[in-house]
C-alpha cells in the first residue's frame, strides 16, 4: 500500500509560517521524518495565495528532491505553479494531485501527466454540488477513467479518489465510500484507489480515532494508497495489522518488521 505523506501542506499554519520564512531546514527535516516512517511519496501543497503558489511550489521541490530518496506528490490547483515545479522537478517518478471530471481541470492537468509520464490523482467530483450518492460518484469516476485514455495515459498510472465528506455533515458518508470503492475495484482493476482520509473526521471528537478505524474498513474494501500523516504511530500499526490479517503482506514480513523496529504502538 502507498502512503503519501501530508504533513507538507501550507493550510497548516507551521508549515505556513515556514514558507513565510523560506526555512529551507524545516522542509528538509521534515520530508526526512517522514520518508523514515515509511512514506513512499512527499506530497507537497503550497497553496496559500496564488502568486506566493507559484513561487513556492517549485522552491519546496528544490528544497525537498534532492534530499530524500522517494519521489515527491505535486499537490496544487494552479497550473501555472505546476507547470514551474515539473520543470524543476528531477527525479523519474512523480505523482500529480489532482484533477476532476470538469473539461477545464481535464484539459489543464492531463496534458502534464502525459508530457512527463506522471502518476495522477482523480477526484470524482464535477460541476456543481458534492455527488452524494454511490451512482453520482461512479458516473464520474467513468468520466475519470474516460479522460485518462483519451489523453493515452495507461489506466495503472490513474489513481482515484472516491471522495471522503465528513461523517459529521452526513452520517452515511463513510459507507458511501466504501461501496464506491469496491465498485471501482470491481469495475477498473487496473486503476488504483487513493484518499484523503482525514477528512472523514473533520468536526468530529477524537478525530485519530475514527481516521484509524476508517483506514483498516478502506484496506478491507480495496484501498490502494492513503493520504495520511506517517507520524502517527498508532495509525501505521492499524495499517500494518490490516495488511496482515487481509493476506496483503506476504508471510506478515511488514508487519514483522515493523515490530522488529518498535513501530508497532498498542
Amino acid at each position: 500500500m502507498l502512503i503519501v505523506a501530508e504533513r507538507i501542506n501550507a493550510t497548516r499554519k507551521p508549515i505556513r509560517e515556514a514558507l513565510e520564512r523560506k526555512d529551507r531546514d524545516f522542509f528538509v527535516q521534515e520530508a526526512k521524518k517522514q520518508e523514515m516512517r515509511g512514506a513512499h511519496f512527499i506530497d507537497i501543497n503550497a497553496g496559500t495565495e496564488a502568486a506566493q503558489e507559484i513561487e513556492n511550489l517549485p522552491w519546496l521541490v528544490e528544497c525537498i528532491q534532492d534530499e530524500v530518496r522517494i519521489p515527491l506528490c505535486l499537490d496544487s490547483a494552479n497550473d501555472e505553479a505546476l507547470e514551474r515545479a515539473l520543470k524543476v522537478y528531477r527525479k523519474k517518478e512523480v505523482m500529480i494531485n489532482s484533477f476532476t471530471a470538469e473539461e477545464e481541470r481535464i484539459k489543464a492537468v492531463l496534458p502534464k501527466a502525459k508530457e512527463y509520464g506522471a502518476l495522477v490523482v482523480g477526484l470524482a467530483m464535477g460541476k456543481g454540488s458534492l455527488p452524494q450518492s454511490v451512482e453520482e460518484r461512479m458516473n464520474l469516476v467513468k468520466e475519470l477513467v474516460t479522460a485518462v485514455s483519451d489523453y493515452g495515459i495507461p489506466q495503472t498510472k490513474l489513481f482515484i479518489d472516491p471522495l471522503v465528506v465528513p461523517i459529521g455533515t452526513d452520517q452515511h458518508q463513510g459507507k458511501i465510500f466504501l461501496e464506491t470503492l469496491k465498485q471501482i475495484k470491481e469495475q477498473y482493476p487496473k486503476v488504483r484507489a487513493i484518499c484523503g482520509l482525514s477528512n472523514i473526521s473533520f468536526g468530529m471528537p477524537n478525530r485519530r480515532l475514527l481516521n484509524r478505524a476508517f483506514l483498516a474498513l478502506s484496506i478491507g474494501y480495496g484501498l490502494d494508497a492513503a493520504i495520511i500523516d506517517p507520524l502517527d504511530e498508532d495509525l501505521m500499526s492499524i495499517l500494518f495489522a490490516t495488511r496482515a490479517l487481509m493476506g496483503l503482506d506476504d508471510f506478515c514480513m511488514d508487519y514483522i518488521s515493523a515490530f522488529r523496529e518498535g513501530r508497532l504502538k498498542v
